[in-house]
């Protein structure tokens, strides 16, 4: 039954890493892990866990083979890997109740030792060597899937499309691997379509293994046929519940739960917020060759649910009920939530041209987020990005190196007051990217998509008209406090005030103690990062808000 056996673990891995994505445990270290788990004996074709089950069980082998296989959309069968005695199975949706991408079953009469969920969170605790091990071969397995899109599911719509577009980030976004097939690319995308009785018209469609299609499917639909749906416990009161899952948000996740608090995350899309859009980040501490946006939340989700955090995702909290914990957050896609603390940490959003026919045009050429997917849209075409700040600078670099050539349009007269030094001196090297500041977009044009641009020169009045079919917005910043109404006070844009600010304002509500550092004007309910009136707007800032803010969530938990 295993005539396609590879020889090697290759095909799951990242390219070169293959031995970091699959090591071998010693015989001292399977001797502990026999300590967490079963010893069993399985025979030949046994199903160890198939593609879609939650929950599954951590395998060490100690005699024979595992053959990890993946199933096509049409139901074939493929084995793409295979684990050898000392190795172990498993990537990072053990540390959820996702359903995992693909399946495991024998090679061939052997042993394993079992471990059960809840005791493979004791052992990584208790075997902090072995938890190394296995963390960092999990985040390479997962690398691999996403590489090579083994375990994906199939996207099939037009490259213009804002619904297929919408689809394939949110996907990508939360890590997850998606093939996208388009009607442009050649006549694979209509005639998949034909064989399930489908035409172009019902695009954009999602195919995921063992499961119907899914014609025009709203978000949470596609979240809950991949798996990645956890609903919130509507019965119980979390300590702390963390409203976005952006770099502070998650960063309070993580210390939250790591602290020992009962900990839940809700977020609209997935992890990243505004940082989830950056293709690459030079400046943050620890990380001299950078690191995406992408890779950064998704090694925070991944450490907030090794603590315990329950990530509740794709889900839109609209308001919050109460004048003092605990509190009770209303979401739309479920019941309510209630919780003893709130940290809010719902981020920014850029802001839009005021030019005719803007809304027409977006999802259709034009884009808040410059990342791989994005950039794919772009190849030898020229494009504009708009904006001073550190976002727009990472989206000029990035796409200087997949498009033609790319004009940067700035409201100011120079980068240096708004933009890190480190991408003012790129920018000026690039023989790619053409600085036009003092300049603005007065017109965009195109029928069924943005197919050109005009923009004037403020200091001289000229006018360029050009077509160009991508536009990359990074203006400014509109907080996510719409669905707070009047609960807490805001400045006059919207953004949370919190300790100090709220006390001037006369809106502090107890007399026996002061607000603690980032509490808003409701005990126990706090704000960080970009939704915070007077935050810095930088990853590193939002991500010490979140951390720090907990020790005062502590002290208002303590209170009662």
């Amino acid at each position: 039954m295993s005539g396609s056996v590879p020889i090697d673990n290759s095909g799951a891995a990242p390219r070169g890493r293959t031995d970091e994505a699959f090591p071998t445990l010693t015989d001292e270290q399977i001797e502990r892990v026999q300590q967490f788990g079963e010893t069993e004996d399985v025979c030949c074709g046994d199903v160890l866990f198939e593609r879609g089950d939650r929950t599954v069980d951590f395998f060490v082998l100690i005699e024979g083979c595992i053959e990890i296989y993946d199933h096509d959309c049409d139901g074939t069968t493929h084995v793409f890997t295979v684990h050898r005695e000392r190795q172990f199975t498993g990537e990072i949706d053990l540390f959820s109740d996702r359903k995992i991408l693909v399946g495991g079953r024998m090679g061939g009469d052997g042993r394993v030792v079992r471990v059960g969920r809840k005791r493979f969170r004791e052992m990584l605790s208790a075997e902090p060597d072995i938890g190394d091990v296995v963390l960092h071969a999990f985040i390479l397995r997962r690398l691999g899937l996403l590489e090579q899109n083994l375990g994906a599911s199939t996207l099939i719509g037009g490259k213009s499309d804002p619904d297929t577009l919408r689809i394939r980030q949110f996907v990508r976004r939360n890590g997850y691997p998606v093939k996208a097939v388009y009607f442009e690319d050649g006549p694979e995308a209509s005639q998949a379509l034909a064989k399930h009785g489908l035409s172009d018209a019902d695009a954009p469609v999602l195919f995921c293994a063992g499961e119907e299609p899914l014609v025009r499917p709203c978000t949470l639909a596609v979240a809950e046929t991949i798996g990645i749906v956890e609903w919130p416990d509507t019965e119980r009161v979390y300590d702390v519940a963390v409203i976005g899952a952006g770099p502070g948000g998650l960063a309070a996740a993580v210390y939250a739960a790591s602290e020992g608090l009962d900990t839940v995350v809700v977020d609209r899309n997935g992890p990243g917020g505004q940082a989830g859009t950056s293709s690459k980040i030079e400046n943050y501490l620890g990380f001299p060759n950078g690191l995406s946006g992408q890779q950064l939340a998704g090694r925070a989700q991944l450490q907030a649910q090794k603590f315990g955090a329950k990530l509740a995702l794709p889900m839109t909290v609209t308001g919050i009920e109460g004048d003092g914990p605990p509190y009770t957050l209303h979401l739309e896609e479920c019941d309510p939530v209630r919780c003893r603390s709130v940290v809010i940490a719902s981020g920014a959003k850029y802001q839009t041209l005021k030019v005719d026919g803007f809304e027409r045009y977006e999802g259709r050429g034009i884009h808040y987020a410059a990342t791989a997917i994005e950039g794919g849209l772009c190849g030898d075409e020229e494009v504009v990005v708009v904006g001073g700040g550190n976002s727009a600078g990472q989206a000029a670099v990035f796409l200087s190196g997949i498009a033609r050539h790319v004009y940067m349009l700035v409201r100011g007269k120079e980068l240096a007051a708004s933009m890190s030094d480190y991408l003012v001196q790129r920018i000026d090297a690039s023989r790619s990217i053409s600085l036009l500041c003092e300049t603005s977009i007065t017109g965009l044009s195109g029928e069924d998509r943005l197919r050109g641009l005009t923009w004037q020169d403020r200091k001289t009045g000229e006018t360029t008209a050009k077509d160009i079919s991508n536009l990359f917005l990074m203006i400014g910043a509109a907080p996510h406090t719409s669905w707070l109404g009047d609960a807490v006070l805001t400045d006059e844009r919207g953004f949370i005030c919190t300790d100090s600010a709220v006390v001037e304002q006369g809106r502090w509500p107890l007399e026996d103690r002061s607000p603690e550092p980032f509490e808003t004007s409701l005990p126990g309910v706090f704000a960080v990062g970009d939704v915070r009136h007077g935050s810095v707007k930088r990853v590193a800032s939002a991500v010490g808000e979140g951390s720090v803010c907990v020790q005062f969530v502590h002290r208002v938990l303590a209170e009662g």
